[in-house]
C-alpha cells in the first residue's frame, strides 16, 4: 500500500528523520511543520508521491506547527493536514477550530481535503462524555463538507482512539469539500496499527477518484 498522500501527526523532526529517509526511497516528498522553540514538540508532516507546494492560509492557528496546507497541482487538490489540540493543552483548541472552519469556507468551491487527528467527534462517535467542539464539525457540514468515513459507513460505529478509561472515540477524520464528495470511493480504519502497539491511534485510509 502506497497512498498518494500521507498525513502524520505527533511527528518529531529529529527522531522522525529516519522514517522520512525511508519514505523518500518510495518517492515521497515531505513537508514538516516548523516546531516552536524549544524543539522536541510534536508537529504535523504531509508526504505526497507527486509534487506539492505549501501555501499559507488566510488564518493560521497559534499552534501553526500542527497545521500544514499543501497544494498538489497534478491532482488539482488542496490538502490541510491537521492535528487539533486537546482542550487541556497549552495550544488553543477554539483558535485552531476557528482556523479550520475558515479554511473550509475559503475552499468550499474547490477540490480540498481536511485530514488528520482532529481530536473531535460527534456524539455518536463517542463512547464516553461528548466532545463540545463537535459544534465545529456541524459548521463544516453546514458548508457542505462531508465526513468521508461516515459517508461510506452509514450507521457504523468504530473508534480510532481509547482513553485511559478505555472509552472509545473516532477522532481521526477526512473531511472532503462539497464538489469532492462524489469522488469518495471508500474510507476505512485499520485498527491493527493501534492493537499492535505501533500507534495509539488507528490508521484512516480514504480513496478518492482522481
Amino acid at each position: 500500500m502506497a497512498p498518494d498522500v500521507l498525513v502524520l501527526t505527533e511527528f518529531r523532526p529529529g527522531p522522525g528523520q529516519a522514517l522520512l529517509e525511508l519514505l523518500a526511497q518510495m518517492d515521497y516528498q515531505a513537508t514538516v511543520g516548523i516546531p516552536p522553540r524549544p524543539t522536541g514538540v510534536n508537529c504535523t508532516c504531509v508526504l505526497t508521491r507527486s509534487p506539492h507546494e505549501q501555501f499559507e492560509s488566510t488564518r493560521i492557528p497559534i499552534s501553526h506547527h500542527r497545521w500544514l496546507a499543501v497544494r498538489l497541482p497534478d491532482h488539482d487538490l488542496s490538502v490541510l493536514g491537521a492535528h487539533v489540540p486537546n482542550e487541556s493543552e497549552a495550544w488553543n483548541k477554539a483558535d485552531f477550530m476557528d482556523s479550520l472552519v475558515a479554511f473550509a469556507e475559503r475552499h468550499a468551491e474547490s477540490r480540498a481535503v481536511i485530514l488528520g487527528d482532529l481530536n473531535t467527534a460527534h456524539d455518536e462517535d463517542c463512547e464516553g462524555d461528548p466532545i463540545r467542539a463537535a459544534v465545529y464539525f456541524r459548521a463544516l457540514e453546514d458548508l457542505g463538507w462531508k465526513d468521508a468515513w461516515r459517508q461510506c459507513n452509514l450507521g457504523a460505529r468504530e473508534f480510532t482512539w481509547y482513553s485511559h478509561k478505555q472509552n472509545g472515540f473516532r477522532l481521526d477524520h477526512c473531511y472532503v469539500s462539497p464538489c469532492l464528495a462524489p469522488a469518495v470511493v471508500a474510507s476505512s480504519n485499520d485498527h491493527s496499527v493501534r492493537t499492535n502497539g505501533l500507534s495509539d491511534h488507528s490508521l484512516l485510509l480514504t480513496t478518492l477518484r482522481d
